[in-house]
């Protein structure tokens, strides 16, 4: 009698284990879902924002507008998507089943993001410039400091500093490489500031000589951030 109730035991605590366990399973997969499904409708609400900066950019070199915002929104929206790209990347990190669908999701966000940065020089050209433009290529070292550096940079200057982040090891979008190759990039992580490259890690004091020596360049107010270090 006591070895029946044993094995009865082993079974239920077993079937209790794989219920556990299949709803563990079963509540990642929703999960995982629900995180596509954000990533997706982010991706879609990113791609509207550039859709109606694109416009405003028409709007202003048909004559009818003037320059004044179109700055201002390229600035918030790269902001945002940075943010966003973010979340994108935590959730590929601890995805089950849907790696592909979030590497295919990220690559979205980096083309975009290329076109913020192609929009900016277009803007820059019917509009008075008044903004530096770094472009942050990085690996994916975890000892790497150098975005610290350049939140640092972001936060002094405000909507005067635009960077562009992009992922030297992500090969599934090629323009990606051919950026590094155009900037002659070899070595992570890498800065281009407007058509200055440095290479490796670069101090804080550099890049801010850097960045207001481009401002000396261009026709608009050389920011009072120039005078600090």
């Amino acid at each position: 009698m006591a070895r029946t109730i044993s094995v009865k035991k082993y079974a239920l605590a077993f079937i209790l284990t794989i219920l556990v366990f299949a709803g563990g399973i079963v509540m990642g997969l929703s999960i995982d879902n629900l995180r596509l499904d954000d990533a997706k409708q982010s991706s879609l609400l990113e791609k509207s924002n550039l859709l109606s900066l694109q416009l405003q950019q028409r709007y202003v070199t048909s004559g009818i507008a003037g320059c004044d915002s179109l700055n201002r929104i390229l600035e918030n929206n790269i902001a945002e998507l940075t943010r966003k790209m973010g979340i994108i990347v935590d959730y590929g990190r601890n995805t089950i089943i849907n790696q592909e669908e979030f590497d295919l999701q990220l690559r979205d966000y980096f083309l975009t993001e290329i076109q913020y940065f192609l929009l900016s020089q277009e803007i820059d050209n019917k509009c008075s410039k008044d903004n530096i433009k770094i472009i942050y290529f990085y690996d994916e070292n975890e000892l790497d400091t150098q975005g610290d550096i350049l939140d640092y940079l972001k936060k002094m200057f405000g909507q005067r500093l635009l960077v562009f982040s992009l992922n030297s090891a992500f090969n599934d979008e090629p323009m990606i490489d051919i950026m590094m190759t155009s900037y002659n990039i070899t070595q992570f992580p890498s800065v281009v500031v407007n058509n200055q490259v440095f290479h490796g890690h670069t101090a804080v004091k550099e890049l801010h000589s850097a960045i207001c020596e481009e401002f000396k360049l261009i026709d608009g107010e050389v920011p009072e951030e120039c005078g600090k270090e």
